[in-house]
């Protein structure tokens, strides 16, 4: 067998760098993510770290944008703050940049939680006590806080009874 001869560190980068574009062009990732594909993918720690500063310098990957998009995305998705926060969290985004994610005015989270309950169950049933905590414990665990799952719950029981009347 033939060994492969060693690639200098400006072949090793432009392989990586072409990597990391062909990867930003399929979507939108956070910075740790790239890192960790790159790495992943077999570069050592100064060539991942060089491709990250470049993709950074150039603008094709931003935490803060990866975060305000994914935000975005899991409302989209029925998501809560809370789930999103986590999500965000694991994938590498320091509290300032969560905090400018979050910072979307058009998100309403508790019309969100409303709309979600809305898509999920006729109100109707919700005057059963078993049946609200059912569905409060759905809204928790899609990572809606307990004020946002009460107020969609109370909301739509009202817009219930106000119909039945």
């Amino acid at each position: 067998m033939t060994e492969q001869p060693e690639l200098s560190f400006e072949e090793t980068f432009a392989a990586a760098r072409a990597y990391a574009m062909r990867s930003l062009g399929r979507r939108e990732s956070a910075e740790s993510e790239l890192l960790m594909r790159l790495r992943k993918r077999g570069y050592d720690e100064a060539v991942s770290q060089a491709v990250l500063d470049y993709c950074r310098d150039h603008q094709w990957v931003s935490d803060e944008r990866y975060g305000a998009m994914a935000v975005r995305a899991g409302a989209a998705k029925g998501h809560g703050p809370t789930k999103i926060r986590f999500d965000l969290r694991r994938k590498g985004l320091s509290d300032t940049e969560l905090e400018l994610a979050f910072d979307q005015p058009e998100l309403d989270w508790f019309e969100l939680a409303l709309a979600l309950l809305q898509r999920r169950t006729d109100g109707a049933v919700l005057k059963e006590f078993k049946v609200r905590m059912k569905w409060l414990k759905y809204l928790l665990g899609r990572g809606f806080n307990q004020d946002q799952a009460r107020y969609a719950l109370d909301t739509l029981l009202a817009e219930s009874e106000a119909d039945d009347d």
